[in-house]
């Protein structure tokens, strides 16, 4: 069995979290759905009971709601699904046959949900060299691995930002990813709002900080403008 870990702040403003729950319904795939909610006020914990179950884990960070999580499911394979990336049609069994030999984890290749130069480039960037070469993957390419792999290796570093960076390299250690050519569609919504070329910019900024071993608070702190997307200061 399949088990997905969906990771929740406040959803229904990026207006994909419907979408997002119909792909995993659609995967015609044994699957259990936990859903990990930092207090949403907005209705995302009663769309989300509509699929599966809810767990309510208020002012926390996103890898702590996905490693309570991991506490609770029963699969022998974890889904790490983004609330703004959506699945593409009955994939999982993909996932089931890759991870049936050696293969301990992987994901999705990336892509947006809007055409531009840069945003095509930075899809590109994810999947050819971050990824298929530097074996670091985000969360937003929907991660998928064998969980008694990611209960041994810890799950994810209480930090709020680049937990998926870390996760990455704890993984690497094992094994490089396996990066399926099926693609998810993920919201550009925080480029656009910001600005692509400010975001981007952004991102590169918080990728020398991360580096130069700046606190995770302070990295995110500039990353969510205090919009709330995974951490609610």
């Amino acid at each position: 069995m399949i088990s997905v870990i969906l990771s929740t702040n406040n959803e229904l403003r990026n207006n994909y979290l419907a979408k997002v729950l119909e792909g995993i319904k659609n995967q015609n795939t044994e699957t259990e759905l936990i859903t990990v909610d930092n207090g949403s006020i907005d209705g995302t914990v009663e769309l989300c009971e509509k699929y599966g179950r809810v767990i309510s884990f208020p002012n926390s960070n996103r890898a702590e709601r996905l490693n309570k999580g991991l506490e609770q499911i029963k699969g022998n394979i974890v889904v790490f699904h983004h609330p703004v990336s959506i699945l593409p049609k009955n994939t999982f069994f993909k996932i089931q046959k890759k991870m049936s030999g050696e293969n301990i984890w992987g994901a999705y290749s990336h892509s947006f949900d809007m055409q531009n130069l840069l945003l095509d480039f930075t899809s590109w960037y994810s999947n050819n060299v971050r990824g298929k070469l530097k074996s670091i993957l985000y969360l937003d390419h929907i991660i998928f691995a064998k969980t008694d792999v990611v209960k041994k290796v810890g799950g994810f570093p209480n930090i709020d930002i680049f937990e998926d960076t870390i996760f990455s390299q704890r993984m690497r250690k094992i094994s490089r990813p396996v990066i399926l050519n099926d693609k998810i569609i993920t919201s550009a919504r925080r480029f656009t709002k910001k600005g692509i070329w400010k975001h981007a910019l952004l991102n590169q900024y918080l990728k020398v900080m991360f580096h130069l071993g700046s606190g995770d608070k302070k990295m995110n702190t500039l990353y969510e403008k205090k919009e709330g997307f995974n951490v609610n200061y």
